[in-house]
């Protein structure tokens, strides 16, 4: 049963970024990119504490064909700005084309073999930062992934199995939106209270109360 809810939720989330992919293609819509800022920025900052501030990071996000997606710019830029604060990490950005059926087939996280290969050739990686869905794995995939030694960290919607993942090591780190309505806040004053509105962190030791 869990199984049939988990295919649900995937191909349901398909759906969604296959009507993003398509409506953005051709135009450039007006959107509020301050979210999308603080998403990159602190996404940054917890790459960096997680790292111990050292390293070598590889951040892979949706590419959109020729056209431009300002809320993916918006978030890569922030997170490269804020990460090269950090002198003792290098960083390298790379764009994943998924084409409508491909994206829905994932549900829109990046496919388990573009994940590996990303892998292979970058020797000496030490942090992989998703900003695009993580793939569904096998048990012995989930295996040779943890044998690369290299912190996963995902930034996305909500996947139903997303804590399994994070029990089991695949995932050191996922930052998702937070559900259910807004909680009466004060005005963001920082960055991170600005992200706290919005977002949630969730590591091994959090649990589904953090959302």
């Amino acid at each position: 049963m869990r199984s049939k809810e988990a295919l649900i939720a995937i191909v349901a989330v398909g759906v969604a970024a296959v009507s993003v992919y398509v409506a953005s293609r051709g135009r450039s819509p007006k959107v509020n990119l301050d979210t999308y800022q603080v998403l990159g920025a602190v996404t940054a900052e917890e790459t960096a504490k997680l790292l111990a501030n050292k390293g070598r990071v590889l951040a892979m996000a949706r590419g959109s064909g020729d056209a431009t997606n300002p809320s993916v710019e918006a978030e890569l830029k922030a997170f490269r700005d804020t990460l090269k604060k950090h002198r003792t990490l290098e960083i390298s950005i790379e764009k994943v084309e998924l084409p409508p059926m491909q994206m829905m087939a994932t549900g829109g996280g990046i496919p388990a073999d573009q994940m590996f290969k990303a892998l292979e050739t970058h020797p000496g990686l030490t942090a992989l930062v998703l900003f695009l869905g993580f793939p569904p794995l096998l048990d012995s995939e989930v295996a040779a992934l943890r044998k690369y030694g290299v912190k996963i960290v995902v930034v996305s919607a909500f996947q139903p199995d997303v804590q399994r993942l994070l029990q089991l090591g695949a995932i050191h780190l996922a930052i998702v939106p937070k559900t259910g309505p807004p909680e009466t806040a004060p005005s963001a004053r920082t960055l991170r209270e600005r992200f706290d509105q919005d977002y949630a962190i969730l590591t091994p030791i959090s649990d589904a109360r953090s959302r």
